[in-house]
């Protein structure tokens, strides 16, 4: 990284600083150290970008902004024969954010009030701005704190200019914090991190600015400071002892050459050269056809009054809102676009001061810096030594880096960071890092409330420094984090063929007619097919139709008196229904005078077979099976009745049995009846009393409704 500084350079020492000042069009580094509270400017370096490789004052291009910051290090290494590591750099205020926020520590019994508890007050105000900022941002923006500055002490709740060493019960410190989002901060450690420096400390600009032109003792004053770049207008308002605001503006000095390029046709170089050598009488340049041209400079800065009125009006506009509305004491312009010709004067006029009270800062308005023999005499040095001063006076407020899956991320210093600190401002979502579970499926099934549940979530897997940690261990400066994402469970899902089987329509005629038959599904008293995915708080209902006497009681007439037959045989009441099958009825009276005369013709076998134990049909049993079981069973066999649709059998007994031993069969708790549901009973269609005698074939009914 520093092959170009000579065999032998010593090593910056920790006293020693170097700032770098990366702005829009110039690249300014000055070296420097503190001798009795001086900051002794020892060398300086300023470099123009080849290109436009920065935009209101964010780097685009970070290897082509590198180049140049490279260079102006190793000039300052050459000649003073150093080996430059550290670097404190400032940052322009682009979409800068603000917070104001209090926090308060509790020092009873703690002695008295030293710097490091002071620290720690700031700190935690910095984090509560933190969280604050990061509540109302959106879509998981990061940003970071560049610049704080305490407005107010209290001691047990009394303002107070400064608590160190006091006593007390409680100590507060109201402070206004500078944030910016991670874009901006990170492409400027990007460019230190290719020429191989390490950030010391960062700052905002107009903090910069502020420190060394506008110190501590002089904000008593209302006053604004204007750090006027090429892309950007930092400004900051000191009030009461304190910096009480932060503004920016995106309209600066390159407002003034874009002008210059529309009005003279000229490139965008030729603009700057015109812009700064308009110290004599005239002005002459080359415009894009190549023609030589001259200008009187009083013409020249005439043309350009209109953009110069537009910034002064911008600047003004921006400070009074800062400054609540009020105009301040004073204005300083720093920085190289406040060299613009009577910029001053306008901005003096919007804000309705006297003339007298905007002025250019320079050399001659830096407090407690000795620049020696080093020449430094314009406001575009203003800030880069003044993040020289604020290096030395804010020491300690720095970021952390921490490598997180092989990538460095920085932190910067307010609190303890825990591993979910980091990963949030590296941009994990919450279920990235957490997981979820599988959401439950809810669905209503025959009016009983079902439920499935999802999968659990797979927890992340992290390690810090190479051992398994938690989202809440601690982490610092140096430490390796691996993280591999939670995993989120998988939301529960049924299809009507998971809890009802195959729900395919099958179709019997009976005298010629079509019936359906087998399982049906109804969603929502829809019809579905097997394949339907189940829905939260779907209500289903699901029927089964399979055997004869399951059809009897779906038939949208009375069965009662009617023998059903296939191929001129009659069927069982659990006879398994078969897909296409063919069926014809008859009256039952008629059916049984048919069979004994049938009877009385028919020989009698000589000697009888004797009987089987019947068995239970089944769906594997061929038709023919089923059609030529026996109707009329021999006196032991059992009798059958259809209860609830399904055939039941009774043992065959002299004295008839009774609808209440039906009951029992039914399995119905009476105690615990279902909410909102009423039981009915029937037999054979018509109202029943608990003693009623039933008999073969009865079809009876004993369920909620």
């Amino acid at each position: 990284m520093n092959d170009n500084v000579q065999s032998g350079a010593r090593l910056q020492s920790e006293n020693e600083v170097f700032a770098l000042d990366i702005g829009t069009r110039t690249v300014v580094g000055v070296l420097g150290h503190v001798s009795d509270d001086t900051f002794v400017v020892d060398d300086c370096c300023s470099i123009p970008h080849k290109s436009r490789a920065m935009t209101d004052g964010q780097i685009e291009d970070i290897d082509e902004v590198a180049k140049i910051a490279g260079k102006v290090k190793a000039q300052l290494e050459e000649k003073n024969n150093i080996t430059l590591t550290e670097v404190s750099i400032a940052a322009a205020g682009r979409a800068l954010k603000t917070c104001r926020t209090k926090a308060s520590i509790d020092i009873e019994d703690k002695g008295y009030i030293n710097d490091e508890m002071l620290k720690s007050l700031e700190m935690d105000a910095i984090a509560d701005a933190q969280d604050s900022l990061d509540e109302k941002s959106s879509g998981g923006s990061s940003f970071y704190c560049v610049g704080n500055t305490v407005v107010k002490y209290f001691l047990d709740d009394y303002p107070i200019k400064s608590l160190k060493g006091h006593r007390g019960k409680t100590a507060s410190a109201e402070i206004l914090a500078a944030f910016l989002p991670s874009p901006v901060v990170e492409s400027l450690y990007s460019v230190m991190d290719k020429i191989g420096l390490s950030v010391r400390s960062l700052t905002l600009e107009p903090i910069a600015a502020m420190n060394v032109i506008i110190p501590a003792e002089v904000r008593l004053i209302n006053i604004a400071l204007v750090d006027i770049g090429a892309g950007t207008s930092d400004i900051a308002i000191s009030r009461d002892g304190s910096i009480v605001a932060y503004a920016m503006a995106t309209i600066a000095g390159d407002e003034i050459t874009e002008e210059i390029i529309r009005k003279y046709l000229v490139d965008f170089n030729t603009a700057e050269e015109m812009k700064q050598s308009a110290s004599g009488e005239t002005i002459k340049y080359r415009n894009i056809l190549g023609m030589e041209q001259t200008v009187e400079t009083s013409a020249f800065f005439e043309s350009l009054f209109p953009t110069v009125d537009l910034l002064a009006d911008t600047i003004a506009a921006n400070i009074l809102e800062a400054n609540g509305g009020e105009a301040p004491a004073a204005v300083f312009l720093v920085g190289g676009g406040s060299q613009v010709p009577e910029l001053s004067k306008y901005v003096a006029q919007k804000l309705g001061i006297p003339e007298e009270r905007a002025a250019v800062g320079g050399r001659q308005f830096m407090r407690n810096v000795d620049t020696g023999s080093v020449e430094i005499n314009g406001p575009e040095f203003v800030t880069p030594i003044g993040i020289g001063v604020t290096a030395t006076i804010q020491r300690g407020y720095d970021f952390s880096t921490i490598t997180l899956n092989g990538e460095k991320i920085r932190i910067f210093d307010t609190k303890k960071i825990t591993v979910v600190d980091l990963l949030r401002i590296a941009g994990y979502k919450p279920n990235q890092i957490i997981g979820r579970s599988g959401r439950n499926l809810t669905y209503i099934l025959n009016g009983e409330r079902k439920s499935a549940a999802g999968t659990l979530a797979v927890p992340a897997e992290i390690t810090v420094n190479g051992k398994a940690a938690a989202i809440d261990t601690p982490v610092k400066q140096g430490d390796t984090v691996t993280f591999k994402e939670a995993e989120n469970g998988v939301n529960a899902q049924l299809s009507i063929s998971d809890i009802a089987g195959d729900v395919t329509e099958r179709r019997i005629s009976i005298d010629g007619m079509e019936y359906p038959f087998g399982t049906a599904a109804l969603v929502n008293e829809k019809r579905i097919s097997s394949d339907y995915k189940i829905q939260n708080y779907d209500d289903i209902s699901i029927s089964t139709v399979e055997t004869l006497g399951d059809l009897m009681l779906s038939l949208p007439f009375d069965c009662n008196g009617i023998v059903f037959m296939k191929n001129g045989k009659k069927l069982r009441f659990d006879y398994l229904l078969c897909d296409g099958d063919k069926l014809e009825t008859c009256d039952k009276t008629a059916f049984e005078e048919m069979e004994s005369s049938r009877k009385r013709t028919q020989p009698k076998p000589v000697q009888p077979a004797a009987e089987k134990p019947q068995e239970k049909p089944s769906a594997e049993k061929p038709a023919e099976e089923q059609e030529n079981a026996a109707e009329a069973p021999d006196v032991g066999a059992p009798i059958t009745v259809i209860l609830n649709g399904r055939p039941t059998l009774l043992e065959r007994r002299s004295s008839p049995h009774e609808f209440l031993e039906l009951m029992a069969l039914a399995n119905l708790d009476t105690n615990n009846p279902p909410p909102g549901m009423n039981i009915v009973i029937s037999l054979n269609g018509k109202d029943v009393s608990f003693m009623d005698p039933i008999k073969e074939g009865d079809v009876a009914v004993i369920r909620w409704e």
